[in-house]
């Protein structure tokens, strides 16, 4: 009776034992076959951050052990911090969930917006297919063609909602370069704001990306005397497009203000950047991290981002990780100078 009694319990102990397991002892391969990988983007179907989404999704499955199908979910909302909140808040956190988001929404926490339910630190970031550069510009037909003619005179550009570039741009220009600019905001994406351009109802847009001018405006890049580039909005001048066009940095009166426009712009340095949740297991973040260095360097990939006109320059999941971290330690005046740029008299 004793015996039977011991071997019970052990059995009951073993059974916990397994039952309690955690599933991340499971082989990322073992896992992943036969499941679907769910690629959230935080915008609707066409965007810029769609289009890149879907070109990911198309070769990371093979690469991922086990080569699980892998979809995409368009989830617009509230400049994508829908897609962010959901992610970190309700998303599966077993390495089936994935997410692509705007790429100043780490700043929007950084800065305390109510609305971003999410650490930015603390999410999984897999990796951006491509960095990004923005330029300001304005119609052939305008007046404004240098930085100083926008400090001289108004610049009204359109833009879409708040904490979106083209508006986040336009009150950094307005904030540290002493530039004089209206914005005309609610329009729901560039190609509406580019044709409000195309009718004059509006000089210039403080956010054209080149992805946005490869999709919307090829000519501009492609012909001189097309439209008017008058400043970089990066960290650095583009190796390949806006020659001789200065770079904002250039415009920063102290060390303050440059360290500030450091932290603003470096969201161009992982422009579309995609994430796991927290607390997946550290096998599968790897796994995807391997997944996506490969399928960015796989032919098919490299000719489907030809036919898309896809910019691509590969970033790291660890090196955009290190990039957010530097946000957060930055210096308290270099914060609030820059959240005061970002926050000041917004429209």
């Amino acid at each position: 009776m004793k015996r039977y009694v011991r071997q019970s319990i052990f059995g009951v102990t073993a059974l916990f034992a397994t039952l309690a397991t955690p599933a991340f002892a499971q082989d990322p391969a073992q896992f992943y076959a036969g499941r679907t990988i769910t690629f959230a983007v935080g915008y609707g179907a066409g965007a810029s951050y769609d289009s890149g989404a879907r070109l990911i999704a198309r070769h990371l499955g093979k690469y991922v052990p086990g080569k699980p199908n892998v979809v995409v979910q368009n989830m617009p909302g509230a400049g994508s911090m829908t897609a962010a909140n959901h992610l970190y808040n309700a998303a599966a956190k077993d390495g089936t969930a994935l997410a692509m988001f705007g790429r100043g929404l780490y700043l929007e926490a950084l800065f305390g917006n109510p609305l971003a339910k999410f650490d930015p630190v603390k999410f999984n970031w897999i990796g951006s297919h491509g960095r990004e550069a923005s330029v300001l510009v304005s119609g052939i037909n305008t007046p404004f063609k240098t930085v100083a003619d926008i400090q001289k005179s108004e610049m009204i550009v359109g833009a879409s909602a708040p904490g979106a570039d083209t508006h986040s741009f336009a009150l950094v220009l307005r904030s540290l370069v002493d530039a004089r600019i209206k914005i005309v905001s609610g329009f729901p994406g560039q190609a509406d704001a580019f044709l409000a351009l195309d009718r004059g109802e509006v000089h210039g847009n403080a956010g054209a990306t080149i992805g946005t001018l490869m999709a919307l405006r090829p000519d501009w890049l492609k012909e001189k005397g097309k439209a008017n580039f008058i400043v970089q909005l990066a960290t650095e001048k583009h190796p390949a497009y806006f020659q001789g066009v200065p770079v904002i940095m250039e415009f920063a009166k102290n060390d303050v203000d440059r360290r500030a426009l450091e932290l603003i712009f470096a969201r161009q340095k992982f422009a579309y950047a995609f994430a796991a949740p927290p607390g997946v297991p550290a096998d599968r973040v790897k796994a995807l991290r391997d997944a996506f260095a490969a399928a960015v360097k796989d032919t098919e990939f490299l000719a489907d981002a030809d036919k898309m006109n896809a910019d691509i320059g590969p970033v790291g999941g660890e090196e955009i990780a290190t990039i957010i971290q530097q946000g957060y330690d930055m210096p308290k005046a270099v914060l609030e100078r820059a959240k005061a740029a970002l926050t000041a008299a917004k429209e």
